[in-house]
């Protein structure tokens, strides 16, 4: 059986995929992640410096000392390895169904402009919604329990996903797929081998949005149901709040910031250089 045109670009494209350049900056990666982190690190310690400054003026404002004692005290009795223990698990599995679900939908609302035009305008109307007003409601039906605040997660998640990825697909240039028509590409090849990577940016932003709107509706449920048992960041909000105790609640938005930072640099970062080198945009002298 002869090769077809799409199987031979293929071919091709897999041969020539490392070039010497790409073996250059692979070497180099080190020196420019050095770079890249600097900016965060001298950034921290502005804002660290402002924070000091005015916990002077603030009596009430406890400042950088206080607040990194009572982070050591968290993480001497275990409960900041349980904080972050618990959220990575809860967040990675509440994530993970919204991502898939929405993905999904997204790659359906795409394909079918009849449910494109059906579906849309309520995933756009559940997208501005408060996500405050799904925590009672699920309260109410579910219970202050674990599942509860995983229903309010993934429904907050999902509409970004979705509509993420069907906006990405619908913005895929003509120009790609007729080409990959032209050599021979059905509709599975054409799936997965065009329209999927060149949407891959847009579907990562959207996924990006879900994240933040998922991690939101975490705390926020937290802190109105505490339904991970006092453990949970909300949690110990609500608990500093009844009690008084500002250093372990700016101790706990210290958390919420380094593991939201966490997941950018280590996730969503990462995924958007990647995707930045293939297309040739770091080499093309673009800042990154």
């Amino acid at each position: 059986m002869r090769p077809t045109r799409w199987a031979s670009a293929r071919r091709v494209s897999k041969e020539t995929a490392m070039s010497p350049s790409d073996a250059r900056a692979t070497v180099a990666s080190s020196p420019r992640d050095l770079r890249r982190g600097l900016p965060i690190l001298v950034t921290g310690i502005i804002l660290l410096a402002l924070w000091a400054i005015a916990a002077v003026f603030a009596d009430a404002l406890p400042g950088p000392g206080e607040t990194g004692q009572e982070l050591w005290r968290m993480a001497g009795d275990g409960q900041l390895v349980s904080i972050f223990v618990r959220v990575t698990l809860f967040m990675g599995v509440c994530f993970s169904i919204a991502a898939v679900v929405g993905v999904l939908i997204g790659l359906v609302l795409s394909a079918r402009p009849a449910a494109d035009r059906g579906l849309s305008p309520y995933f756009a109307g559940l997208q501005g919604m408060p996500t405050g007003m799904w925590i009672p409601v699920a309260a109410i039906l579910l219970g202050t329990t674990p599942l509860s605040l995983a229903a309010v997660v993934t429904i907050g998640a999902m509409p970004a996903i979705v509509l993420g990825t069907r906006n990405a697909v619908r913005n895929v240039p003509p120009l790609l797929t007729r080409a990959g028509r032209t050599l021979g590409a059905d509709k599975r090849t054409m799936l997965r081998h065009v329209v999927f990577p060149a949407a891959l940016p847009g579907i990562t932003t959207g996924l990006e949005l879900g994240w933040s709107i998922a991690f939101r509706c975490l705390v926020a449920g937290e802190i109105f149901s505490g339904a991970l048992s006092g453990t949970g960041i909300g949690a110990v909000i609500q608990r500093s709040r009844e009690t008084g105790e500002l250093t372990e609640m700016m101790a706990t938005i210290m958390i919420v910031l380094a593991f939201t930072m966490l997941v950018d640099r280590l996730v969503f970062a990462r995924v958007q250089l990647r995707l930045r080198e293939s297309r040739g945009l770091i080499d093309a002298g673009l800042p990154h």
